[in-house]
């Protein structure tokens, strides 16, 4: 005869959120498509503001072709506009990586693992955002910190200069956020979908297509155009520039409202993907 040995668990044996916040981050780290996508994303940001600042020609000319003298506004608004640029492409690129850092797990089977661990299963969703924010976060700060430097070698030729003060500062910080916003729509999405593809086509037609079909149709319905402020990306866009920018049109959200807004939608995909992750089988 054999015995059968039947395992008890501990009534009071639960994996507490820092151990979740352990988890996730060794996942997130060990994810090769995490290194690929942040250095698409440095690579990106950093190599627009080096071709912007070489190749823009941002100084005014007179009537007779005269070069302007450079206001200390107008330098500020140049040398952000030039190093916040390659948010634009970035943001694209932070996006997938918030999908695949859930969608991966349900490819491989590892989610069944991480459920299991965690019954709850909203612990893990959450330790996913916290540690994708703070990854894609930091990214940004350090994309936009070189991005500036490489973008003041070009431009302090031609007379422009932007010291760090405070709204230099915060344009860079919203920047920063506005690409850890859009990892966590990412996240939540491949949360829901369960499929990097699927995902992907999700995060992509929200943030690149959304955004032109709607410009097209405001052409001719006039109450679509004042939706464009409200979409991720042109609301993601006005957290990175400073009040009294030429480009600050009357639509233009302020950095208030526009970081408000672009919030909502990751974390309205959030909650959408908690409900499905905790109503459906892993």
């Amino acid at each position: 005869m054999t015995a059968t040995a039947t395992a008890s668990v501990r009534a009071d044996a639960r994996l507490g959120f820092g151990g979740v916040l352990r988890s996730e981050w060794i996942k997130f780290t060990s994810l090769r498509s995490t290194y690929w996508t942040s250095a698409v994303i440095l690579l990106l940001w950093v190599g627009l503001a080096v071709l912007m600042s070489s190749t823009g020609g941002f100084t005014a000319l007179g009537p007779t072709g005269e070069a302007l003298p450079i206001t200390p506004e107008q330098s500020q608004y140049v040398v952000v506009l030039v190093a916040t640029s390659g948010s634009v492409m970035a943001v694209l690129v932070a996006g997938v990586q918030g999908v695949l850092s859930i969608s991966g797990e349900y490819s491989t089977g590892m989610i069944r693992s991480s459920v299991t661990a965690v019954p709850g299963r909203l612990a893990v969703l959450a330790g996913k955002a916290v540690v994708t924010f703070v990854w894609t976060f930091l990214l940004g700060a350090v994309s936009i910190a070189a991005a500036y430097l490489a973008a003041l070698s070009f431009l302090g030729r031609e007379g422009f200069d932007a010291t760090l003060d405070g709204p230099v500062l915060l344009a860079f910080l919203g920047a920063a956020v506005y690409l850890g916003f859009v990892s966590l729509f990412g996240l939540g999405i491949g949360t829901l979908v369960r499929s990097a593809a699927g995902g992907i086509a999700i995060v992509v037609g929200v943030l690149l297509v959304l955004t032109t079909v709607l410009g097209l149709l405001s052409m001719s319905i006039d109450w679509i155009g004042d939706l464009s402020p409200y979409l991720l990306s042109n609301a993601g866009g006005a957290m990175s520039m400073i009040e009294g920018n030429p480009l600050f049109g009357e639509q233009t959200l302020e950095p208030i409202g526009a970081t408000l807004v672009t919030a909502a939608w990751p974390a309205a995909a959030l909650v959408i993907g908690a409900v499905a992750l905790k109503g459906r089988d892993a």
